[in-house]
């Protein structure tokens, strides 16, 4: 039976699904343990994934740089009425996404069944 890895901490990144590919690529070539889950976001109801990463101790920087270096932000552009204008005149308002959102778990205890 494989040794256990030494898990002390659960990464979770959400980002979107145009980088999802290559962020995990980065990831698993660092020989992090990653999970892939799709979902979806609140604001502006995007697509993304969340991104369950494994983490031993001294980890945590190298998986931040590789979602950084991977992960980049867009500008978009929503459509907002002008508040007091006769007519429904939309304008173009520019909204940045992207990017990754990290959370970061101490993890006390951890089995694969």
């Amino acid at each position: 039976m494989p040794e256990k890895p030494d898990i002390d901490r659960l990464m979770t990144a959400v980002v979107q699904t145009q980088d999802v590919e290559i962020a995990i690529q980065a990831l698993t070539a660092q020989g992090l343990y990653v999970t892939r889950i799709s979902s979806s976001g609140g604001f502006l109801g995007h697509r993304n994934v969340t991104l369950l990463i494994g983490l031993a101790a001294g980890q945590e920087a190298a998986a931040v740089s590789a979602l950084s270096s991977n992960c980049r932000q867009r500008v978009e552009y929503l459509a907002t009425r002008l508040e007091g204008a006769p007519y429904h005149l939309p304008l173009s308002t520019p909204i940045t996404i992207g990017g990754a959102t990290i959370f970061t778990l101490k993890v006390e205890h951890w089995e694969e069944l």
